[in-house]
């Protein structure tokens, strides 16, 4: 008569086996079938996910209900395209979300292009008017004096492939319905809606 052998699993066997599923699973879902072939990239100037190692691109960028554009600074041909997605109050901040696209006319598909370039080396001052009342609104800082808006320099895209960026500001009284929007001193959008 057989006697069934039974055997016990230490906590470190268990540990082990366990371990050893986990890397196979791990590596089944990792194969190579999602990469693309060299080459195979898309084309289209519309929302792109990363397109290099360790080079983030827009991803899941928002829609702008306005744009605008502006020549290049400096000698590079083309132009920068901003688009307005929102601007809203929440309690004692408002958020101003825009969407910045470089179009340069020679620039290499790949290229690394940050806001900071597209106004010529330097980060722009985005700010708020009230025309009504004539006040001007900047970007607030937190408690280590750094404000509380996209970096220029960190805020980066490709040629041709929009990025957004946040902006956050002290709120306007309940009764300021339109602010205008500025870049330095250039005039971006006029009478933009706050939503409340």
């Amino acid at each position: 008569m057989l006697h069934r052998m039974r055997t016990r699993l230490t906590p470190v066997t268990t540990l082990t086996i366990l371990i050893g599923v986990i890397t196979l699973f791990v590596m089944g879902c990792s194969g190579s079938h999602d990469t693309p072939a060299p080459g195979d990239r898309s084309t289209a100037p519309g929302p792109a996910s990363t397109t290099q190692a360790n080079r983030t691109v827009a991803v899941d960028v928002p829609a702008a209900s306005r744009t605008t554009s502006f020549r290049a600074p400096g000698s590079a041909p083309g132009t920068i395209d901003v688009g307005f997605v929102d601007l809203k109050v929440d309690g004692r901040l408002t958020t101003l979300t825009v969407v910045w696209t470089p179009k340069y006319t020679d620039a290499p598909r790949d290229k690394e292009i940050s806001v900071f370039d597209m106004f010529g080396a330097h980060s722009p001052a985005v700010t708020l008017v009230d025309s009504v009342n004539l006040k001007r609104y900047v970007i607030v800082q937190d408690s280590r004096n750094i404000e509380l808006g996209a970096s220029g320099p960190r805020t980066k895209t490709v040629n041709n492939t929009p990025v957004s960026a946040s902006y956050t500001f002290a709120a306007p009284p309940a009764d300021v319905r339109t602010l205008d929007v500025y870049a330095d001193d250039r005039l971006l959008f006029d009478d933009v809606p706050v939503g409340r």
